[in-house]
């Protein structure tokens, strides 16, 4: 089983932190490490629901609380998107593989503020910006169509937006980010 991890000052000490990606059973109270093979999707969705296998992202610094991302198979992307509402503290974009039959997901935003990890923006995306073609390569660093990083600023195209406009008429331009600082 892989996990994913960031790096990144995430509490605004001026220290680098990592975040990983942890899988727990709520029903064994255990660190999950490994998984079965299962064939088939709906058998795999059985064994993960049977065992309430749960994500989260644990901090190296043990001053940062745990961020409990529920049932799930994990993340599609975990990324450190910098600090971008200057308050001295990295921010996190996300979009959790959630043990469903749905394309459609959200990217959530989230900065550790006041002790705690709080959802800052989210918008919604297409699972399918994480599938792979014959000869490409997923870039971890952003989501293909709905989020990427220009010249140090990041942008991001709302997936719903982009189906409201699919009448070519005029096309969903992707937007910048505007974070808004939290307490």
């Amino acid at each position: 089983m892989t996990s994913s991890f960031i790096v990144g000052d995430f509490n605004g000490d001026k220290k680098l932190d990592t975040l990983t990606e942890i899988h727990t059973s709520e029903n064994q109270k255990h660190i999950i490490t490994e998984i079965p093979f299962i064939n088939d999707f709906d058998s795999t969705v059985w064994y993960y629901s049977k065992h309430d296998i749960q994500t989260s992202l644990k901090s190296s610094n043990k001053n940062i609380n745990q961020l409990d991302l529920g049932w799930s198979f994990g993340t599609y992307c975990l990324i450190n998107i910098g600090d971008n509402n200057n308050d001295q503290k990295d921010e996190v974009a996300l979009v959790i593989d959630y043990c469903d039959w749905s394309l459609l997901n959200s990217c959530k935003i989230y900065s550790y503020c006041s002790n705690e990890w709080k959802e800052l923006q989210s918008f919604e995306v297409n699972e399918n910006a994480f599938s792979y073609g014959k000869n490409e390569v997923l870039d971890p660093t952003k989501i293909r169509d709905f989020l990427e990083n220009r010249n140090g600023k990041w942008f991001y195209k709302d997936y719903f937006e982009y189906i409201k406009n699919d009448s070519n008429e005029k096309p969903t331009l992707m937007q910048p980010i505007k974070i808004k600082i939290c307490y």
